[in-house]
């Protein structure tokens, strides 16, 4: 589980922002990849060097430092979200390519592409395998949201065709059923307003509205079908952000109709899959907002020059995940 979703404001600021829904405790936090950081392929050891720094929500695992969300230096931004029961990777490596498991895939998507038209032109020498090898111990099941600093926004789904970036015009993506079904499906939720719906007659009865009943059609679970309607109605209708700052605080409030408690859903073995955080990345400004389930503080990290240039090895930020107050008498 997970939601996605991008968005601009009105001064050209650009963002991808994320809730990461998960039983495993992840323990990620901000964290800066330098340039030149090198890390092993869980899959064949073999050792790869990023090109371009990279923040995000890391956690070290192994040898390495794994990101399940970031941009990098030119404003090229991921997030991985589950696509269980829908991801195919290649049964067998290839030789010559980056043969990679799941999880990996975005420290070379951030680490090695520039923007969207590079991350399609170098997609052709990587391939995502089907292994067991990955710091989780089981294959992943993921498929991935790309923005850059234009605002164009991608959908990558291995579904046993390549891998093959697809425009995601509604500006949203959660988890299985695909993309295109999950757009497909918004034509059931066509009759979802803002406006509340005229009294009407019902025989010689004139039925009057019991208050705000525009959006009564749009469901309210936390499905991943649920979450797509859900926030593609609340993207294309919450008033444009007139600047960064303020799109920052549209994109949460269009999050927490999808942030799930912690106890209200849960795996079959009883853990509870929750909201363990919520991410959104400034693509124009370079600044990472983090908010732990803990602690409803926004913490924001910027990556400035000085990380970029004399920040030689990954720096984690801490972060508090026990609530903060401020406190007016």
């Amino acid at each position: 589980m997970c939601t996605s979703l991008s968005l601009g404001a009105l001064d050209g600021s650009k963002f991808l922002a994320r809730t990461m829904d998960f039983a495993f405790e992840l323990n990620g936090r901000p964290t800066f990849l330098p340039e030149n950081y090198k890390w092993i392929s869980s899959f064949d050891q073999a050792v790869y060097t990023t090109d371009y720094a990279i923040m995000g929500t890391g956690a070290k695992y192994g040898n390495n430092y794994m990101v399940a969300d970031g941009f990098n230096e030119y404003g090229l931004s991921a997030a991985e979200l589950y696509f269980s029961n829908a991801a195919k990777y290649d049964e067998k490596p290839t030789e010559g390519k980056m043969n990679l498991v799941a999880e990996e895939f975005i420290l070379w998507a951030l680490g090695n592409n520039k923007n969207i038209d590079e991350l399609r032109e170098n997609l052709k020498e990587v391939r995502l395998i089907d292994s067991d090898a990955g710091v989780m111990g089981q294959n992943q099941p993921l498929h991935f949201i790309f923005s850059d600093a234009t605002g164009a926004t991608y959908v990558l789904e291995p579904e046993g065709n390549g891998l093959i970036l697809e425009e995601d015009k509604v500006g949203v993506m959660t988890n299985t059923p695909n993309y295109d079904w999950h757009k497909t499906n918004l034509a059931n939720y066509l009759g979802a307003q803002q406006m509340s719906f005229k009294a009407k007659n019902f025989g010689d009865q004139e039925v009057i509205p019991l208050g705000s009943n525009g959006t009564f059609r749009l469901p309210g679970g936390y499905t991943a079908v649920d979450r797509f309607v859900r926030t593609a109605f609340n993207r294309s209708k919450t008033e444009q952000p007139k600047n960064a700052k303020q799109a920052v605080n549209t994109i949460l409030h269009i999050l927490d109709s999808v942030t799930i408690p912690r106890g209200v859903n849960l795996k079959d073995n009883g853990d509870p899959s929750y909201t363990q955080y919520q991410t959104v990345l400034d693509l124009t400004n370079k600044v990472m907002y983090f908010v732990p389930y803990g602690n409803r503080t926004v913490y924001s990290v910027k990556m400035t020059e000085d990380l970029i240039n004399n920040q030689k090895e990954p720096k984690e930020f801490e972060v508090a995940l026990k609530q903060e107050f401020a406190t007016l008498n």
